[in-house]
């Protein structure tokens, strides 16, 4: 009966350790995080979309980033240490601290959790060939609003 638990336990803290890294919450888009987004998911040759991340502030997307596995052999960098150097950059750019980075997408499925989002990779996932019009309209249907300053 202890081994259940114990594995129960185990399971659980797990799992939520797991998604620590994932964004959560209501987002809003910018034009400049699309494009980012399409130059991520159409990688150079021998390379693979690895994360995609962002930076979000009252709702909105403030600074995406990426990084790629390349030629096949993805010996990612640690998550933490991706977020860290991610906030950095931000951080650099925008002159503030205390930035944090998430994860918006994990290879070319959107995992970030909002209302609508399954991250589930049929109905989450994005294709290379795609045009911005079809990014847009999938990211929508996602639950993600496009907003302009």
């Amino acid at each position: 009966m202890k081994k259940v638990i114990l594995i129960i336990l185990f399971l659980f803290h797990s799992a939520a350790y797991a998604d620590k890294y994932v964004g959560r919450g209501d987002l809003k888009l910018h034009n400049i995080d699309i494009e980012v987004f399409m130059e991520y998911i159409s990688p150079p040759s021998g390379s693979s979309p690895s994360y995609f991340w962002i930076v979000a502030e009252d709702g909105k997307a403030i600074w995406s980033t990426y990084w790629y596995c390349g030629e096949g052999n993805c010996q990612e960098t640690p998550k933490s240490q991706a977020a860290r150097k991610c906030a950095k950059a931000a951080e650099k750019y925008y002159k503030k601290k205390f930035l944090e980075c998430f994860i918006f997408a994990n290879k070319r499925v959107v995992v970030w959790e909002n209302s609508i989002n399954p991250a589930h990779f049929d109905e989450s996932s994005f294709k290379s060939k795609w045009d911005k019009s079809k990014v847009i309209k999938k990211m929508s249907e996602l639950g993600f609003e496009m907003y302009s300053d």
